[in-house]
């Protein structure tokens, strides 16, 4: 597993400010990197990852970026997300 440095804990609201901040008209292969730590509350209660992963990447698919891949590291993962249209 590698090291990564970052927060084991989060709020699925920052990670949704960070991704409304995405390019939605970017270029077609344009990437983006999201550390998503494991632990993650929404509205401050504690939320299970699959369920705040599916809120994010529907956020990443209306702008037409795809999963490509993850990174496990110290608390959490770093998702890698790459724009098809």
């Amino acid at each position: 597993m590698a090291s990564t440095g970052r927060a084991s804990r989060g709020r699925v609201e920052d990670l949704l400010t960070s991704v409304n901040g995405v390019d939605g008209a970017a270029a077609a292969g344009t990437r983006y990197e999201l550390w998503v730590p494991e632990a993650l509350t929404l509205h401050g209660q504690p939320v299970r990852l699959d369920v705040a992963m599916a809120v994010v990447v529907n956020a990443l698919l209306a702008k037409s970026y795809f999963p490509d891949g993850f990174e496990a590291g110290d608390g959490g993962r770093l998702y890698r997300y790459v724009r098809e249209t």
